[in-house]
């Protein structure tokens, strides 16, 4: 059995010492801004790319990567010998699950195998940790592929944010329901539905309050349920990440928690003062 290489990209938002440490490649995506396009968190760190919004008024956009990205990543590790789990931003937010489902088939290879995660940021995340683990227990391409498969319809992800403009700029929410907002000061909570984003719900009051809902939608969707895995992004202050992860830690209890800062390709549509949470929902492991 070849050795097995887990490869994902930028929009997974994990740390680069974790990436280092278990020897995952990460591939970016592109942002464009104006007339100018820089590569996700190598070009173009979220802060400065906030700060670009901020002063110039105008939208960033992410680009989704092309089959020749595909080649030369791919080739890389062929060529040691290595069989490849790929793991990509769901295909209804990128065309980039396409674009690597082209070049492997251009390269007529068997050695390469693609997950599309129908996720973002840490729903992405989630899966790409999974795959280090599954891959460390010594299992093949082929079976991290389809117990990855498998599991994506157990990613559930919700995030919060509060850059109102921007979201109404990017089409994600109704004239009134923008009003709406605005004047009740309300912090949206969006959610995957379909591999699409949605708005879930808007609630109002201080940001622990707001902080609450957020956690209590998640206790009524795992009632019942242990939480194995759960992993947060956030483009907010550390100390109201933290306050966030303790309040998470505290209430649900999951097994495993890690918490990341948000990458440029989520924060262009959500902005600062984001607060995103995934968890894995198990079915075999109900509690007693």
């Amino acid at each position: 059995m070849n050795k097995v290489m887990i490869l994902t990209d930028s929009t997974a938002d994990l740390s680069l010492e974790y990436t280092l440490k278990e020897d995952v490649h990460s591939i970016p995506l592109f942002i464009r801004f104006a007339d100018e396009v820089y590569k996700d968190g190598v070009d173009l760190t979220t802060e400065e790319l906030f700060s670009k919004v901020e002063e110039s008024k105008e939208v960033a956009r992410s680009t989704g990567l092309r089959s020749g990205d595909f080649h030369n990543a791919f080739n890389k590790f062929i060529k040691r010998g290595y069989d490849i789990v790929y793991i990509g931003i769901g295909s209804n937010l990128s065309s980039t699950v396409q674009s690597a489902m082209i070049a492997k088939q251009e390269l007529e290879t068997k050695q390469v195998h693609i997950v599309d995660s129908k996720a973002i940021s840490c729903g992405l995340g989630l899966l790409v940790m999974r795959a280090v683990d599954l891959k460390n227990q010594g299992l093949s391409a082929a079976e991290i592929k389809r117990q990855l498969d498998e599991l994506v319809p157990r990613i559930h992800f919700y995030f919060m944010l509060s850059d109102l403009d921007l979201l109404r700029r990017t089409t994600r929410i109704s004239k009134t329901r923008y009003q709406l907002a605005k004047w009740f000061k309300t912090k949206p909570i969006m959610t995957m539905i379909n591999d699409r984003i949605e708005l879930y719900k808007h609630p109002m009051g201080t940001l622990e309050k707001k902080l609450n809902v957020l956690v209590r939608i998640i206790e009524h969707k795992t009632k019942g349920y242990r939480i194995p895995d759960l992993m947060i992004t956030h483009s907010t202050s550390e100390d109201v990440a933290q306050k966030g992860y303790d309040l998470i830690t505290k209430r649900l209890n999951p097994n495993h928690v890690t918490m990341n800062p948000l990458g440029c390709v989520l924060g262009a549509s959500t902005g600062r003062h984001a607060f995103g949470v995934a968890y894995v929902l198990d079915e075999q492991i109900k509690k007693a």
